[in-house]
């Protein structure tokens, strides 16, 4: 997982398998990158960049619904899922609730 911030955008781009023991791994320090940047921003988008990604869990899931609350609707937003990764996104109904692209 790798970061690039510009200007208010942060941008976390994830790569490979996104099961349950990677999310479990990555939520230390997603919290404390993602937390520390809200709160120093007035108006923050946050983008989760799935371009690498080739399996999202559950786990994957909550985390997505975790920092959609954190960052707001207008704000958060998910991008360039692959066509299996879109549609699991879009059995659990992310697509009407989250900007994806």
């Amino acid at each position: 997982m790798d970061f690039t911030e510009d200007n208010n955008t942060l941008r976390c781009i994830f790569s490979g398998k996104l099961d349950t023991l990677t999310c479990s791994n990555l939520e230390d320090t997603l919290n404390k990158r993602i937390i520390g940047f809200l709160e120093k921003q007035d108006v923050a988008c946050l983008i989760f960049d799935l371009s690498d990604v080739n399996y999202i869990s559950s786990a994957f899931l909550r985390l997505c619904l975790c920092y959609f609350k954190s960052a707001g609707k207008k704000n958060f937003r998910i991008e360039n899922p692959n066509q299996e990764v879109q549609k699991v996104l879009q059995i659990f109904g992310f697509m009407e609730i989250m900007k994806i692209t």
